[in-house]
């Protein structure tokens, strides 16, 4: 079953009215499908359980257990359940119980009119989606945070679910914002008919990503908030489409607001910082750097230097030390291991080239960094005493 598709299980002792409201009614039109039925409220959960409906359409009055026990049964496991309940006019008073325990109406049986149950069903739809979208923009934003922390390996994977599913917009071109000091007024300014996302990166800045066609418009909307906010900056890239392309330029972002050169560097050499943080582990030459960002090695070189103050190969050479150190610090790696992990096969070379950066040989340095925590921690266990 499409799992986009809201699941509605219906509970009533009379089969005719069950199967005439499976049969009549156009599910598909709201988006929806009955997954099952049952004769009573005992059987009712039962299927409850088993499926999990999003909605859930019920007779009061029912043999083994009645509407409302099954709907008590039902609020207290899932709130966000919809209940829809069926009454006769002699359940006018049960029928007030059932919307005091949750429930969100109910339809006369005796005077059924489609009209009201339209009203019930549309209402339940806009209702469901809304809340649906929420729990998919939280798990995202979760996972969000987790890969781009480089903490989750599995990340490529839900993402490429999002692409084919709530997120297939972004097969088609779009724009990514990364946004510092973003505010509330900002994400509200995107009106609920444009596709966008937003996730935000430990409350420090945040990325919008939208469709082509509304970047002219939200990047005019940006402009005038910074007249009034000083703070607001941004950065953006596009049009793009596709997973690789938004993962490409998600973590040139990401890793240039770390370097703090994010809103100081043209967007190209953003792009070779993310491409050089990705393959530490690979021999890689300026050139080869050029050939990713589609411009010359000379031209590179000279505008690497401008923005950042160093060289392409002196800014390789850091980052490789401060991952050495790293691994160095808080793995059980060998040297040999750590050495071909930032692009240096030889184990041999890698002491000496770590000794020339730092004064040490990686395994003294090892040694060291182990020492000096362990002071720190004697220190800090004989003042709390």
């Amino acid at each position: 079953m499409d799992k986009s598709l809201i699941k509605v299980l219906i509970v009533d002792d009379d089969t005719i009215v069950r199967r005439g409201l499976r049969a009549t009614i156009n599910w598909s039109h709201y988006g929806m499908k009955v997954i099952s039925e049952a004769p009573n409220g005992k059987r009712g959960w039962e299927e409850f359980l088993k499926y999990h409906p999003d909605i859930v359409i019920t007779d009061i009055v029912m043999p083994e257990e009645n509407g409302l026990d099954f709907a008590r049964r039902i609020k207290a496991y899932s709130p966000r359940t919809k209940i829809l309940l069926l009454s006769c006019h002699k359940d006018f008073e049960y029928a007030q119980e059932g919307l005091k325990l949750g429930a969100s109406g109910y339809i006369l049986k005796t005077v059924f009119e489609d009209s009201e149950l339209d009203h019930f069903l549309t209402s339940f739809q806009q209702e469901l989606s809304q809340s649906n979208k929420e729990v998919i923009a939280s798990d995202i934003q979760e996972s969000f945070n987790f890969w781009i922390r480089e903490d989750q390996s599995d990340f490529d994977h839900q993402l490429e679910l999002f692409f084919k599913n709530e997120w297939s917009w972004m097969n088609q071109p779009f724009y990514v914002y990364l946004i510092y000091k973003s505010t509330a007024s900002l994400l509200k300014s995107i009106p609920k008919s444009v596709n966008s996302v937003s996730l935000s990166v430990n409350d420090s800045y945040t990325f919008i990503f939208i469709e082509q066609a509304f970047h002219q418009t939200f990047l005019g909307h940006l402009i005038e908030l910074k007249a009034r906010q000083k703070a607001l900056d941004w950065i953006y890239e596009g049009p793009l489409s596709g997973m690789q392309e938004w993962m490409k330029v998600v973590r040139a972002f990401h890793h240039a607001q770390k370097e703090g050169l994010l809103f100081e560097c043209p967007n190209v050499i953003i792009m070779a910082i993310e491409y050089i943080v990705r393959n530490l582990s690979n021999p890689m030459s300026v050139s080869d750097i050029a050939k990713e960002v589609k411009m010359s090695r000379s031209h590179l070189s000279t505008s690497f230097k401008r923005a950042t103050g160093e060289s392409i190969h002196s800014y390789i050479e850091k980052k490789r030390l401060q991952w050495a150190k790293q691994l160095l610090n808080e793995s059980k790696l060998t040297i040999q291991e750590i050495g071909e992990l930032i692009g240096i096969m030889d184990a041999k070379y890698f002491s000496k080239w770590f000794k020339r950066c730092t004064g040490y040989p990686p395994s003294n340095y090892r040694i060291q960094q182990k020492d000096d925590i362990g002071q720190t921690n004697w220190q800090a266990k004989r003042k709390n005493n």
